[in-house]
């Protein structure tokens, strides 16, 4: 009777480690995550071979959860993390994921603030060995698949809003197209227009969870979404996303979305469609 039971729970844990597998690896398609983690930023891109890239972490350890729910629980690894910039909303939350992920690389523009967020995060960097790549301007970066991760934009010098700073990245894939823009503002997005930067992309996660200080119109004429993702906490103190800023976007043909609203918000991409994962509103 044991080895009957035995073997009944070693194919029962089998099939679910196969099925776990060929969910997580979909050679076809990628998954897209904008992770529901309050008044902050992260990200989530699983390439069709099942690497991973993690676009900032969020304000608290959230992010934990999401990467559990995201990711099989066999898969501790992040390929490549891109921090866009050094504020607590999209940083605090790595601390604690870069001491229970192994993080193989991180793409970074600007880390000499001093802020306690920013030094513990640095020191699990130093006390895991991650190694570090300094963002710069038209660096490309290749995953499986021919997927592609560039940066358009990651300022150097001095700048007036330290949210200028951030590390503006588009993945190309499937011949679909992600904008990610961290906090970047309307100087950073006018430096990419007046540089003639490509920016239509497919799906646009929308600046500085949708502030007055982003989202020109010329900007959003450029990159011609067909979704726009605004990553925001309910009632937040700050009044994001701003009014003017949901006009301009609902003046255009794309599908908005507020993580404050749906949650995660999860897409599947392929050469033929962009999928949405079915969404209920928030309670």
């Amino acid at each position: 009777m044991r080895t009957f039971l035995l073997s009944i729970t070693f194919l029962i844990i089998s099939a679910y480690l196969i099925w776990s597998y060929q969910s997580f690896f979909e050679a076809d398609s990628f998954k897209l995550f904008f992770f529901d983690v309050g008044q902050g930023d992260s990200a989530l891109i699983i390439t069709p071979g099942g690497q991973t890239i993690l676009i900032d972490g969020g304000p608290d350890r959230k992010v934990l959860r999401a990467l559990g729910e995201a990711l099989p629980f066999w898969r501790r690894k992040i390929d490549l993390l891109v921090i866009t910039h050094a504020h607590d909303d999209h940083i605090s939350g790595l601390v604690e994921v870069s001491r229970r992920y192994q993080i193989n690389n991180v793409l970074y523009n600007n880390l000499n603030f001093e802020t306690p967020v920013l030094s513990a995060l640095i020191e699990t960097f130093k006390d895991n060995k991650i190694h570090l790549t300094k963002a710069v301007p038209k660096m490309i970066l290749k995953f499986d698949n021919g997927c592609l991760l560039s940066v358009l934009a990651a300022a150097d010098g001095i700048q007036k809003d330290e949210n200028d700073y951030s590390v503006v990245t588009m993945f190309d894939c499937l011949n679909k197209k992600v904008l990610l823009t961290g906090d970047a503002g309307v100087p950073i997005e006018n430096y990419l227009l007046a540089n003639q930067a490509d920016l239509k992309a497919d799906i646009l996660k929308v600046a500085h969870h949708g502030s007055l200080s982003a989202s020109s119109q010329d900007f959003l004429l450029a990159v011609k979404p067909k979704v726009a993702v605004i990553s925001v906490g309910a009632n937040n103190k700050f009044g994001h996303p701003a009014p003017l800023t949901l006009e301009k976007l609902r003046s255009l043909p794309v599908d908005i979305y507020l993580t404050a609203k749906v949650g995660t918000v999860k897409f599947l991409a392929n050469y033929k469609s962009i999928i949405l994962f079915k969404q209920s509103d928030k309670k």
